[in-house]
């Protein structure tokens, strides 16, 4: 692979697939033609005077089912057969382009097909040795029927998980079917990682890379308006006529969101309110979301978030790539957010944020935000430990610290909060206060060099601060997820060292700390496996340990690597020890019951 690299340009002249979807699946049929660079029935329809047509869509999902590895857990307590978890939600993500998409006067729908055919599965992909790919959400024939019913110009298909990107790819191939003349786009995750890969493997026309809210916009402007530059469009990637990967400019733009700087029009302007009215919110109204059960019994639920990005930067973490750096979006900004979601019959939400405490006294305010809009919640973008540990210890031990780790400046707005007088008592008091329900705890590992080799804080580790901290959010009537991740690989430190695996001992150590936990009133344990992620630090590494496909290998309850410590299967029957260890056998019989976490409000 050569890359010629001019000052605004990446271009990738001969790109190799190594990681696609299960090769048991149908071959695509729309594979290696060039980019539409122009959408010929949308830059009619303006020249006719009508609105060019967007379809966004979230493709159906699927998740493995296989019997359950020999000698685990599981087989010990009669479950024979092993699912991964259904995993969706209200896509924030489309809700946020299509926001910018409308005000620039874009004819915009979104249809989320895992909701809307959630009850609807079958299996799709027989994969061998008893496993197979099973598909929830609408099928292609309801697929085919609602695209062509809207008869769009440009469909975008959303793909946030690489275990999903067969389904984001098929699906791009049936609208190829319906009409070649159909530009096609995807984002999210996946394709932002691995977009040199993601243009030749699949018969989207672009991908558009990293943060999409105004690059998005920008995009459908250029395939519509006869002058328009596709070239000028920043952070995107597209397929030229010699089969050439170009992407537009080798940094993708972030939004600039400074709400001490910028009055609330302009932060509008860039990021407007999510309309969740485009979306059928009958979908979201089960008594159970990915969390567990709801805490209200009317209405529906829905995921929002209240500041977008990261600043961590650890290195099996997408998000600071895709995401950005944090960003508050404004307390102001919020506040409007929830009156409007409370106008489509929202009754509680799900807190997505990348990085909720990152500064603890901004938080506060967000929680009485919610309280204000009597809206209950639960956090599940993952609530940074190592910030409460810290302020659970105190300014003694902040003292105490190497001044290289005291300047770590994930720790700079814990400490101003601390010299505030806040206490992690207080904050987790005023998430009760303002109605808080559940929290997803990032515990992450028992083992500090497996948290530091990733770029991770080790006060993750400190397990007596953990249990303290654990007991007071029980104490406060809210119930604890403890996230746990086992099978760390990192890189040497140096050219020609030893690389960093984690020892299946080193995991009896991570799954004895979630035992722990669950003494202090931990509410579930859920543990998932490293898997290399594209786009993130460790992809060039971690993919030379990979022994699987996209399909049955990503999921995160699936290993994806193997190394000379350990296989695959290793693993995953160390996830399923934990899992019943920590749980006892009734929650994982519910989990498996269920298809989601056991954690009853």
């Amino acid at each position: 692979m050569s890359r010629n690299v001019s000052s605004s340009s990446v271009v990738i002249d001969n790109p190799s697939v190594k990681f696609s979807s299960a090769p048991e699946r149908p071959p695509l049929r729309h594979l290696g033609m060039p980019s539409l660079r122009r959408s010929v029935s949308g830059t009619r329809r303006r020249a006719r005077g009508e609105t060019p047509r967007v379809l966004l869509l979230v493709p159906s999902y699927t998740r493995v089912v296989e019997p359950s590895p020999e000698r685990s857990s599981f087989r010990a307590l009669g479950l024979d057969t092993f699912e991964v978890m259904k995993r969706a939600g209200t896509p924030i993500g489309l809700l946020r382009i299509a926001a910018n998409a409308r005000l620039a006067g874009f004819d915009v729908r979104i249809v989320d097909s895992p909701f809307a055919g959630w009850e609807q599965e079958r299996r799709l992909v027989d994969l061998g040795g008893g496993s197979s790919l099973v598909r929830y959400g609408l099928d292609d024939a309801q697929l085919r029927s609602l695209i062509e019913d809207f008869d769009p110009d440009i469909v975008g298909v959303q793909c946030i998980y690489t275990v999903q990107w067969g389904n984001a790819r098929a699906l791009a191939d049936l609208i190829k079917d319906i009409d070649p003349g159909i530009v096609t786009v995807t984002g999210g995750a996946h394709p932002s990682g691995d977009w040199q890969y993601a243009v030749p493997d699949s018969p989207f026309d672009h991908v558009v890379i990293n943060e999409a809210d105004q690059t998005f916009t920008a995009l459908l402007q250029a395939l519509t308006d006869p002058d328009g530059d596709l070239d000028a469009v920043p952070g995107i990637a597209y397929r030229r006529a010699d089969g050439a990967v170009v992407r537009t400019t080798a940094r993708s733009p972030y939004m600039r969101i400074l709400p001490k700087r910028q009055g609330l029009d302009e932060r509008l302007g860039m990021m407007p309110l999510p309309d969740f009215g485009m979306l059928d919110m009958g979908q979201y109204e089960q008594a159970y979301h990915s969390s567990g059960k709801r805490v209200r019994d009317h209405g529906s639920w829905a995921q929002i978030f209240s500041t977008i990005g990261c600043n961590v930067g650890c290195d099996f973490c997408y998000i600071p790539m895709v995401n950005g750096p944090w960003r508050a979006l404004g307390t102001d900004w919020f506040d409007l957010h929830l009156a409007e979601i409370r106008k489509q019959g929202v009754t509680e939400v799900l807190i997505e944020d990348d990085h909720l405490l990152h500064d603890p006294l901004y938080a506060m305010r967000v929680f009485e935000l919610l309280r204000k809009h009597d809206l209950p919640w639960v956090e599940e973008g993952g609530l940074s430990l190592f910030n409460l540990v810290l302020l659970h210890l105190g300014e003694k031990f902040a003292a105490e610290m190497d001044d290289a780790e005291r300047r770590n400046p994930n720790f700079r707005n814990i400490l101003a909060a601390m010299r505030s007088g806040l206490t992690c008592r207080d904050l987790i008091k005023a998430m009760a206060d303002g109605g808080c329900y559940s929290v997803y705890l990032a515990v992450e590992s028992a083992n500090e060099d497996s948290l530091v080799e990733s770029g991770k804080p080790r006060l993750n580790a400190f397990q007596q601060a953990t249990g303290e901290i654990v007991e007071m959010f029980t104490e406060y009537g809210i119930q604890v997820t403890g996230g746990f991740m086992l099978g760390f690989v990192n890189p040497p430190e140096r050219p020609g060292g030893e690389p960093y695996i984690e020892s299946l001992e080193q995991i009896e150590k991570t799954i004895d700390y979630a035992v722990t936990l669950m003494g202090h009133g931990m509410a579930y344990a859920n543990p998932f496996i490293v898997t290399p992620l594209p786009g993130t630090k460790m992809w060039d590494f971690q993919k030379d340990y990979v022994v699987r496909h996209y399909d049955n290998g990503w999921s995160h309850e699936k290993a994806t690597m193997a190394t000379e410590k350990w296989t695959a299967e290793d693993i995953e029957r160390m996830r399923l020890e934990l899992l019943v260890r920590a749980n006892g056998p009734d929650k994982v019989t519910e989990m498996v019951r269920r298809g989601t976490w056991p954690v009853d409000a």
